[in-house]
């Protein structure tokens, strides 16, 4: 069985139409060789809020997502491409020598740089030439002599190349071209400023030369608010031929940088490199397509097709003719056989009947259709389906033309049929674009639920994780991933990033299946040793994966990583995911401390209460017996009045017997002991229902819900506990006590110090009955 490559993908820059086309092109020679790829994705936005909050805007985390290369350790990768061109826009030139240096020992493409170690295969547009050509076009087809240049990065090689070819044209025409006419933009359309700069610094410039078609469609806009028509009152150029290039108005003349292609090769080089073959450099040639923006009315030239003029063939023999050319037209040279086949068929389909009788019009009509809802969606441009057609045409009207006597009925079919073909195509391109839209917005929608969905769940780590990925099966992802660190990790601007060993995953959705892991049993994933745990689990070990890594973070605090299998197509949406996810762990991580404080305020209240108790222990309590003091004997009381209002209580009034005669006969120790057992057996009658203090030396009182029955029963309770008390005890004293008690009515006439006043007179009389010693042995003489 052959070995399935994994080839990792370091890309950045990713919401740029350059970059896109790089994945696609990478994401399709994946699926047709069959090898898994993970994007390693840096995302750089800060053009953006410049452009919308200026230079001093303070949400710029474009350096969180620089730590997705170093996931790079956890993927147990064959082969690496380096998308050098996106990446090196936001490195330093000591940051570039050491971002390859890195990666040296790891079988390496690069994309849009020169290899001169000889490490590496390396793959770059002709940008010098392309570039070249198309200055030169300027001055030589149109007589342009006052320039400027919009330029791209400095430390890009791309730039640096077209900067150089842009140099020469204008030195080798004698062309005043100082270092004034030349603004740096960063590729992005956030460049109004530097456009703006040109056209108030030169107003009477004939040309302004983009270093890419982005910044070219910028200079277009800032161009209309001043009134300048584009192509007449100023020629505007640009670089890359990017999807909107032709169906700009006008059409935009630039160089074809096919970065689809470029991202296709990458891929072959790879599996070369993984295979064992030596490294090479591949220079892809850059083409000038010549368009109105320049000042031109027509296309001058057409490039690489098959001629079908001058040949007098069947309707058949002319299709097939012009079939290979059709598809070069359409597809990357190295696009999957598989690939090609089905394009073939489809055309061959459409121009199987003859386009010069009215009778191929359904036929037309019927195979675009079927074209249109055929898995070949998404890998053919339309605009590129429409310029074949058009060409293929445009030559048929040629051939007929030159005859000696042409057929107008023919040419007018022709023409017909040619109108029909872009009214079909214009139609399905409009068509599809708010069909992406309408499901961009629809899918957007489901971005706050995630977010909800994680925040309703808080509480339950485990359900929040599986949360976070419920929606993502319905928005496209085969699978996703969601690895968590130990714990978050500050990662601050200017300081170095320390990429963890260790990350543990919480949860993964293939399909509709999501499983989600309790803390103390998520898998971990080790950088120490890549082999224990890749990043991609799938089931099927034939069916290769396309996913791509997204950091998890908010403002300097890394999480972990999301790894999502999507059509780059997708990105978009799922950045946003990305970022939702990252500040809801950001909120669950808040809520943690929060919960922790609490529980440390709780701790701390619990223990000042605790400390409170013992304080007011100590404050109302008789430290000898353990029963209330007077004081807080008195606060009981009142309380209890206070609270059974209307009701009957029982006030209780005790005293030891003989207390001094155990203290002189027996010692103070004794008589200690002789007033905690008074105390026990007075709290034993009492019971629950009622409280007892000691409010003197030997005094003690009660008080309980009852009556004068109760009164009894206690005081009868009291004197049985306590002749068994004294019959078991080997003490030479008897430990008795005197009780009198006095029955009342709560109420808030009451006043509780009058109510002891009446029982101690009761104990006064019961006193009168106690023994005449406290001795065993008297009691015995006697």
């Amino acid at each position: 069985m052959n070995k399935k490559y994994t080839i990792g993908v370091m890309i950045g820059n990713a919401n740029s139409p350059h970059t896109m086309d790089l994945m696609q092109g990478i994401f399709h020679a994946a699926e047709s060789m069959s090898v898994n790829v993970l994007f390693f994705l840096g995302i750089h936005s800060s053009y953006y809020y410049k452009s919308y909050f200026g230079e001093d805007a303070e949400d710029d985390y474009d350096y969180q997502f620089n730590a997705a290369y170093d996931y790079e350790a956890f993927a147990d990768l064959d082969a690496l491409i380096i998308a050098y061109g996106s990446l090196c826009i936001f490195l330093d030139e000591k940051e570039s020598a050491v971002f390859l240096e890195k990666y040296r020992n790891k079988p390496r493409v690069i994309l849009e740089e020169r290899d001169k170690t000889g490490t590496a295969t390396s793959i770059i547009a002709d940008n010098y030439n392309g570039m070249y050509a198309i200055a030169e076009h300027l001055v030589k087809d149109h007589g342009y002599r006052n320039f400027t240049y919009l330029a791209g990065p400095h430390g890009n090689t791309d730039a640096r190349e077209r900067r150089q070819a842009v140099y020469d044209v204008m030195k080798k025409y004698d062309l005043e071209f100082g270092a004034d006419r030349i603004a740096y933009g960063d590729y992005s359309s956030c460049v109004q400023s530097q456009v703006n700069q040109l056209l108030d610094a030169y107003p009477d410039m004939e040309a302004m030369i983009c270093a890419n078609d982005v910044m070219a469609e910028t200079a277009y806009r800032e161009c209309a608010r001043r009134g300048k028509i584009v192509g007449r009152d100023i020629a505007i150029t640009g670089f890359d031929d990017w999807e909107l290039a032709e169906s700009m108005n006008p059409p935009l003349t630039t160089v074809l940088q096919n970065a689809f292609d470029m991202g296709y090769m990458a891929v072959i080089g790879a599996v070369e490199l993984c295979k064992g073959k030596k490294c090479h450099s591949i220079v892809v040639p850059a083409g000038v397509k010549i368009r109105e923006s320049c000042g031109c009315r027509v296309e001058r030239k057409v490039y690489e097709k098959t001629s079908i003029l001058g040949q007098e063939e069947g309707w058949t023999d002319i299709v097939a003719r012009y079939l290979d050319s059709m598809i070069k037209g359409i597809l990357p040279d190295n696009s999957d056989k598989r690939l090609r086949e089905k394009t073939r068929e489809y055309l061959r389909a459409i121009l199987k009947v003859d386009f010069r009788i009215p009778e191929s019009e359904e036929n037309i009509k019927r195979n675009l259709q079927k074209l249109f809802v055929s898995n070949l969606d998404g890998t053919i441009k339309g605009h590129s389906l429409m310029k074949v057609f058009d060409q293929f045409v445009d030559e048929c009207i040629q051939k007929e033309l030159q005859k000696k006597r042409a057929d107008r009925e023919i040419v007018q079919n022709l023409l017909l049929r040619k109108r029909l073909m872009n009214d079909k195509i214009i139609a399905y391109i409009i068509k599809r674009e708010k069909e992406h839209f309408r499901t961009f917005q629809q899918e957007s929608w489901f971005v706050p639920l995630i977010s909800k969905d994680m925040l309703c769940h808080m509480n339950d780590e485990q359900e929040m994780y599986r949360r976070a990925l419920v929606k993502l099966n319905a928005l496209n992802a085969k699978a996703s991933y969601l690895y968590v660190f130990k714990e978050p990790i500050a990662h601050y601007r200017n300081e170095e990033w320390k990429c963890p060993d260790k990350m543990y995953l919480a949860a993964y959705q293939m399909g509709e299946e999501i499983i989600s892991y309790k803390e103390d049993e998520r898998p971990e994933v080790s950088a120490v040793y890549a082999g224990n745990g890749r990043l991609v689990c799938r089931k099927e070990d034939d069916q290769n994966y396309v996913a791509t890594i997204l950091c998890l973070f908010s403002g300097e605090m890394q999480y972990g990583i999301l790894v999502a299998e999507i059509n780059p197509a997708n990105l978009a949406l799922f950045y946003l995911i990305s970022r939702q996810i990252g500040n809801m762990l950001r909120m669950y991580q808040m809520s943690k401390e929060q919960r922790r404080m609490q529980q440390k305020l709780e701790a701390l209240v619990r223990e000042v209460r605790e400390k409170n108790e013992v304080l007011n222990f100590l404050s109302e309590s008789d430290a000898l017996t353990g029963s209330l003091n007077r004081r807080g004997f008195m606060e009981k009381a009142v309380q209890m009045n206070r609270e059974n209002a209307g009701k009957e209580m029982l006030i209780l009034f005790a005293d030891l017997d003989h207390l001094k005669e155990i203290n002189d006969s027996f010692g103070h120790i004794e008589g200690d002991f002789a007033i905690r057992r008074c105390a026990e057996t007075l709290k034993s009658a009492v019971g629950e229902n009622g409280v007892t203090g000691r409010i003197g030396g030997d005094e003690f009182c009660a008080m309980i819900p009852g009556n004068e029955d109760d009164g009894q029963r206690i005081r009868e309770q009291i004197r049985r506990e306590s002749d068994e008390f004294n019959c078991d005890s080997d003490k030479p004293y008897y430990v008795e006590l005197s009780v009198g008690y006095h029955v009342v009515r709560c109420g808030s006439e009451l006043v509780i110090s009058d109510v002891l006043k009446d029982a101690d007179k009761a104990l006064y009389e019961e006193k009168k009955k106690r023994r005449k010693s406290v001795k065993k042995h008297f009691e015995q003489k006697k």
